[in-house]
């Protein structure tokens, strides 16, 4: 499972990338992530697999088990 929980991406002191994104992915789950362009979708994944580090540790959870 893949679970993030209240995850926010800046860059600098002024663009929020991905504000307080939440969800689940189970083991087994086909998930498109899909917006217009600079929404933020490159970053939640790098996110995800932990090539970017969140804002605020404290409110992070990054699961991944299998």
């Amino acid at each position: 499972m893949i679970r993030l929980e209240n995850v926010s991406k800046m860059y600098g002191n002024e663009t929020l990338a991905v504000r307080d994104a939440s969800f689940d992915v189970a083991k087994g789950d086909f998930v498109f992530l899909v917006g217009p362009s600079g929404s933020g979708k490159s970053t939640l994944l790098r996110l995800v697999n932990r090539q970017e580090r969140p804002e605020d540790r404290k409110s992070t959870r990054l699961n991944s088990s299998h």
